[in-house]
């Protein structure tokens, strides 16, 4: 599992899901992603982050996340976007991302209410911000699996809430 945002710029500290993640899925090999090299250090430091393996630099650099992908092997059941909230941070994660999640698994994308907000349609080097919302990149998604005819891509489904999806992959195809 790969959690991108360990937190470090929130009012309750880093690592609250981290102790969760722990709790809950004590067999998992976890992964936490984060902007802040300084503030996962002193987590380390701190004890924080035992059994926790961790990946640092900005989600929405497509370098760094080849980075982590090479980096963590990538074959995920599970990735949970809850870090940065820019559209390109988001939607370059996914980009990058979502073809390291193993059939059958699921991608989580947090804090989607910000989308059309000034502040977080910044540009990038590599991705145009400035008409970039990421909701409506996930509706087009939707529009595939709802109209065409076979269904198209490898999402099995996506459900949204008020402020996150959840996208599943399609599993492999069984051969009988």
């Amino acid at each position: 599992m790969l959690e991108i945002g360990l937190g470090c710029d929130m009012t309750y500290g880093p690592g609250a899901s981290v102790r969760l993640w722990k709790e809950l899925f004590p067999e998992a090999e976890l992964w936490e992603a984060e902007f802040d090299g300084k503030c996962v250090k002193e987590s380390r430091a701190k004890g924080q982050l035992d059994g926790i393996k961790t990946l640092v630099g900005d989600q929405g650099n497509p370098v760094v996340l080849d980075g982590w992908i090479k980096e963590s092997g990538g074959n995920f059941d599970v990735i949970i976007d809850d870090g940065g909230h820019t559209q390109c941070q988001i939607w370059t994660s996914f980009e990058k991302l979502w073809p390291t999640v193993k059939p059958g698994g699921l991608y989580f994308i947090e804090d989607l209410h910000v989308a059309r907000r000034k502040e977080y349609s910044k540009s990038s080097p590599t991705c145009d911000g400035t008409n970039l919302v990421v909701p409506e990149k996930l509706k087009k998604i939707l529009d595939q699996k709802m109209y065409k005819k076979p269904r198209q891509g490898d999402v099995e489904f996506l459900f949204c809430q008020a402020e996150a999806c959840m996208l599943k992959k399609r599993p492999s195809k069984i051969i009988s």
